[in-house]
């Protein structure tokens, strides 16, 4: 055998070999679930060389890792509204609604996100609507230690029970089972001095006093279609008065978060009525560290841009239509 052949065989020999152990190492880290520690001192090399071996595993194809989410994500458009609007993350359902409105997905995707990123001992503060009302039904109960769930705002006897803020907050209390802090209290108040003398009332100011430690905050986005038929908890929940709506639509506001309505370039708009809400104020809204927005469907594509355009939301969870319009909205050549 020439020295040739002999170095051939010699390095598939060791291909061999190496490709043997890459495979064993890999099954003890994804299989068996071993520390790169343990496998290291299980077979008596390096940390670095399992790393090393995991490594050449993947490259060689005998570990292949496939990403399965459930419900169905689109990255691409996530990634283009991260980039468009500088956000922490977006995640989009691909589960595309048939009409206008956000489908049945959203709210299981936002439920999955949102339990993954709650932490022991957190502050969670939350709003209200019917899509917070689908996500907070969606969450798996479980016992986190130390969670705290606050009322971001006030609400009105007119809101149905299920997307009243108040039992929102009891309810995601009671599936995380966390202390509860409601707000009893109307949403908006005749003057900003019954405001004020309001939040001076010890059982509301135990809850308001919080409001500047909440550590997440979780909210929808109100959309002004125009007049009663818009899709915005704080419209439908006649806490304004039709002399209020027509003063928001005059100021050109399309949409509202929490109780704060917004214009198409994301200003904050009438003053003289936020003045009078019992609510999280809007300063203590966007320093929340993390806020978390959950809206979807076409309709409501002018409204999340908006709320976008505010610079309040860090984190934003939607769907494949209202994602598709907004990027379609700043492509070249749209405007």
């Amino acid at each position: 055998m020439s020295q040739v052949s002999a170095l051939s065989d010699s390095i598939a020999g060791a291909g061999s070999e190496i490709a043997g152990l890459a495979s064993q190492v890999a099954r003890m880290y994804f299989d068996r679930e071993m520390t790169k520690v343990e496998i290291a001192a299980s077979l008596g090399i390096s940390r670095y060389r399992v790393a090393r071996l995991l490594s050449s595993a993947r490259q060689q194809g005998l570990v292949r890792i496939e990403f399965r989410d459930i419900p169905a994500q689109d990255r691409e458009l996530a990634r283009g509204i991260e980039e468009r609007w500088g956000l922490d993350l977006c995640v989009v359902t691909s589960d595309r609604p048939a009409g206008l409105a956000a489908g049945p997905s959203l709210p299981r995707l936002a439920a999955a996100v949102i339990g993954e990123l709650i932490a022991d001992d957190e502050v969670i503060g939350i709003a209200w609507g019917s899509t917070l009302a689908a996500v907070v039904a969606e969450l798996q109960p479980r016992s986190v230690p130390g969670i705290h769930v606050v009322q971001l705002a006030g609400s009105s006897r007119s809101v149905e029970r299920i997307r009243n803020p108040g039992e929102l907050a009891r309810v995601l209390a009671e599936r995380l089972g966390a202390a509860h802090h409601p707000l009893f209290a109307p949403a908006f108040v005749e003057s900003r001095a019954l405001r004020d003398a309001l939040l001076r009332e010890p059982e509301i100011h135990a809850t308001t006093e919080l409001f500047g430690r909440v550590t997440l905050g979780l909210i929808g986005i109100g959309a002004y279609a125009g007049g009663r038929r818009s899709s915005s908890s704080l419209v439908h929940s006649k806490a304004l008065g039709d002399r209020d709506l027509a003063a928001l639509l005059k100021a050109g506001a399309v949409g509202d978060l929490v109780l704060y309505p917004f214009d198409g370039e994301g200003r904050f708009v009438a003053e003289s009525l936020t003045d009078r809400a019992v609510a999280v104020t809007l300063e203590q809204l966007v320093a929340i560290p993390r806020l978390i927005a959950i809206a979807g469907g076409a309709a409501k594509s002018v409204a999340i841009e908006g709320a976008l355009s505010t610079g309040a939301i860090d984190i934003l969870i939607t769907d494949q239509s209202a994602a598709t319009r907004l990027l379609a909205d700043h492509s070249p050549g749209s405007r």
